[in-house]
């Protein structure tokens, strides 16, 4: 925590009996709760309101929102402010949205700046800086119950904060990353999903959970499945699929394994990097030394056209020409096949982007 972290108690504390657990406590709750702590809280711990106005003047305090202090200066840690929004809106308030999506762990590049928490439909409140409100009807039934703060369950929080994204890639990547994440699973949100009749984008979002259910894990994926795959009669793919070459577990976008025919989906994280890209190139590798054709594709399936592909897998793989067979050692593998492969592999790269 920055900053200088203060003795908010001061001489208040030094009249209460040596016994008086309060002192004790109040430091232990200020603790759990990052710093912050409410004036209600700091009474019940035979702290008057002098002495938080004295230390409030003298900056050995900080004052957050009305009745609700930091026990030290300088800037406020995200954890802290979150703390001091649920004091000053209530213990009926919960964190939701973005905050709740943060706070149950899940990663993403999530909104700093804005505590998001739900009220009761009929509760009114004022309008407090970095606080965003929302008024939900059926409040109590999205609560995760016996938390402090309050905060609703993970489900609902991915469900309406993907329903609060106008873009349709940013509701699908949301979606599927807390399923990729393992923080949650397709069935977990479609059952939440049928317990909100009325969210905004239902349709959509039961679309992408029935393809998730599939084993599609990114927005690529997505498109590939509703893009190429259905619309050009493609046999089903195994998705995520396990492999292991060694002591290497690695798993694979698609496998259309009749045809011995792998798909991998290149998007925007994972594949970046000088280390990624080797580590690509690896796998696409040993995929070719057992037989295999890789196929990979970016983001050009989400900003073109669907490109016009051959009806099935098995013609991907004549078209490519006849793949060496796997040596035994790799000297064995001749270079001749490899030319044959190469030059088959570009031939059908070029029809399938063009």
């Amino acid at each position: 925590m920055s900053g200088h972290v203060v003795d908010v108690e001061g001489s208040t504390a030094s009249k209460l009996p040596a016994d008086d657990g309060r002192v004790r406590r109040f430091v232990e709750l200020r603790e759990r709760q990052q710093g912050a702590f409410s004036r209600a809280q700091a009474q019940s711990s035979g702290i008057d309101d002098y002495v938080l106005v004295r230390r409030s003047r003298n900056r050995q305090i900080q004052r957050i929102h009305q009745g609700v202090y930091a026990d030290f200066t300088g800037p406020l840690p995200w954890g802290t402010r979150v703390w001091a929004a649920w004091l000053a809106c209530g213990p009926e308030a919960a964190l939701t949205g973005e905050t709740a999506l943060r706070w149950h762990g899940l990663n993403g590049d999530w909104d700093d700046h804005t505590v998001h928490l739900a009220v009761p439909q009929n509760r009114r409140m004022e309008r407090r800086a970095g606080i965003r409100i929302s008024r939900r009807k059926d409040f109590s039934s999205w609560l995760l119950e016996g938390r402090e703060p309050g905060i609703v369950r993970l489900e609902v929080a991915v469900l309406t904060a993907a329903a609060g994204y106008a873009a349709p890639d940013q509701r699908a990547a949301l979606v599927l990353d807390a399923c990729r994440q393992r923080r949650t699973t397709p069935e977990r949100l479609l059952a939440e999903l049928n317990r909100l009749p009325r969210l905004r984008g239902r349709d959509q979002l039961h679309q992408i959970l029935s393809d998730a259910a599939t084993g599609v894990q990114s927005f690529l994926e997505q498109t590939y499945l509703r893009r190429v795959e259905r619309p050009h009669g493609l046999p089903v793919g195994t998705r995520q699929l396990r492999v292991t070459d060694g002591k290497t577990v690695r798993y694979r976008d698609i496998e259309y394994l009749p045809y011995d025919l792998i798909v991998e989906l290149d998007g925007r994280a994972g594949h970046a990097d000088t280390t990624s890209s080797w580590r690509d190139m690896q796998r696409d590798n040993s995929a070719t030394l057992r037989g295999k054709i890789t196929l990979r594709f970016g983001y050009q399936l989400v900003k073109t056209h669907a490109p016009p592909l051959p009806r099935s897998a098995q013609h991907w793989r004549s078209a490519a020409g006849p793949a060496p067979p796997p040596p035994a050692p790799p000297p064995a593998a001749s270079l001749e096949g490899f030319e044959r492969l190469n030059g088959g592999f570009l031939a059908l790269f070029h029809k399938t982007l063009h």
